[in-house]
């Protein structure tokens, strides 16, 4: 009895994994936050140019009164708190041109990246494909094969200012095609769509009658006085279009993990069949939080949406010129989002052998370009968040270890 027993423990050892985890890594961003905190909390100094201002407080108080409440306990209706609804709604049309029923077309999801996956599943499924920009956002590729679904690389390139090639994206349609998945302002690259290539993107995913999921996660970030415009305003895109926003990074709420959905009707409607056999709800204190930021005047810290752009445009300007006068660098000014992406090809290395070795000869943390599709290869992703004296710093410890290349 006992040789069968453990038999039978050994046999289980061995599981029978799902065919759909074959070839997905753990998330390389998270791995590398992990891995600077723990320098960090060994009392090293780690130069990864972000430290972002803290979460507003009146947020924070909001959270806390609606914990206090006896409605804390239950579930939260499962399209999202009423109040954060029609917080998004209002938002929307103020900020976005887009008129939205808060009760049939806005989908509360627990963060933007959820938001983006539950789009996927109700959209994809085995034998379709799905158009990604490369380089592009590295968790997009992952979360199509998750749904069985084949992600289709389209390479955005330098010398183009990473901008999207609809005659690139033409040839990469097949009978098979789908879903493309755009990403604005851009991550990793920084790139921001104008109205005319958005107009355009527009004229041509209704001529393939494609679907298209649109990440605004960066919105609010934009430079050198361009506006950010959304693809869903624009005429006969609202019925084609998700768009997938969040108040992660607006207002320093990663943690809280709160975004949303907008889309048709009819879309909305299979999204929230896969939200709710899946997450349920998000958690109700945590969008009672996010709705009293979206109706709040204050970003992060004690300063307005403007006021935070235009400091992260100084920190764009400062980080983006130190690198350009590092010999051997070359970097294309972020249009928005908080990140820059330069080229470092002439230093004879891969993107992740560099990156491994500023890391360890001068703990300074930037993601290696490839983990971002093949087309990210031979460049490097650093963020620029952080206040001037903190960017400054890094970059001397950046010039100092590469010199030695």
């Amino acid at each position: 009895m006992r040789l069968r027993h453990r038999k039978l423990a050994e046999a289980l050892t061995v599981p029978i994994f799902a065919r759909r985890l074959d070839g997905i890594g753990f998330s390389a961003s998270q791995a590398a936050i992990a891995r600077s905190k723990a320098a960090r909390e060994a009392g090293e100094i780690v130069h990864d140019f972000g430290s972002k201002l803290d979460t507003p407080k009146h947020v924070k108080q909001a959270a806390i009164d609606y914990l206090h409440s006896p409605k804390a306990a239950l579930y939260a209706d499962p399209r999202g708190l009423a109040e954060l609804r029609t917080a998004i709604a209002r938002k929307l049309a103020r900020e976005n041109g887009i008129s939205a029923d808060a009760d049939t077309e806005i989908t509360v999801s627990p963060g933007g990246k959820q938001g983006i996956l539950t789009a996927l599943l109700a959209l994809a499924g085995p034998g379709d494909q799905v158009l990604l920009e490369d380089p592009g956002w590295l968790s997009f590729e992952p979360m199509v094969r998750l749904t069985g679904a084949r992600p289709v690389p389209v390479r955005l390139r330098a010398g183009d200012g990473f901008a999207l090639d609809l005659d690139v994206l033409a040839r990469r349609i097949t009978k098979r095609t789908r879903i493309l998945v755009l990403c604005n302002p851009h991550n990793p690259t920084g790139r921001v769509f104008t109205a005319a290539e958005l107009a355009a993107i527009a004229s041509f995913v209704q001529s393939r009658d494609l679907m298209v999921i649109m990440d605004e996660a960066y919105e609010h970030f934009v430079f050198d006085g361009r506006r950010h415009a959304s693809l869903a305003s624009l005429p006969g895109m609202h019925e084609r279009v998700i768009t997938a926003q969040t108040c992660s990074k607006t207002f320093n709420m990663f943690g809280w993990r709160v975004g949303w959905l907008l889309a048709s009707p009819a879309i909305t409607e299979r999204i929230r069949l896969v939200s709710v056999h899946s997450i349920t709800c998000v958690t109700s204190f945590a969008q009672a939080g996010a709705a009293a930021a979206l109706d709040g005047t204050i970003a992060q810290g004690s300063l307005t949406l403007a006021e935070l752009a235009s400091s992260y445009q100084q920190q764009r300007d400062a980080l983006v010129e130190g690198l350009r006068a590092i010999k051997g660098v070359r970097c294309f000014m972020p249009q928005g989002a908080y990140f820059a992406f330069p080229d470092i090809k002439r230093f004879g290395l891969t993107s992740q052998q560099l990156s491994d070795r500023l890391f360890a000869e001068a703990r300074v943390s930037a993601n290696p370009g490839s983990l971002f599709g093949r087309g990210g290869e031979g460049h490097l992703r650093f963020v620029f968040n952080a206040q001037l004296p903190q960017i400054e710093a890094g970059l001397a410890a950046l010039q100092r270890c590469l010199r030695s290349l």
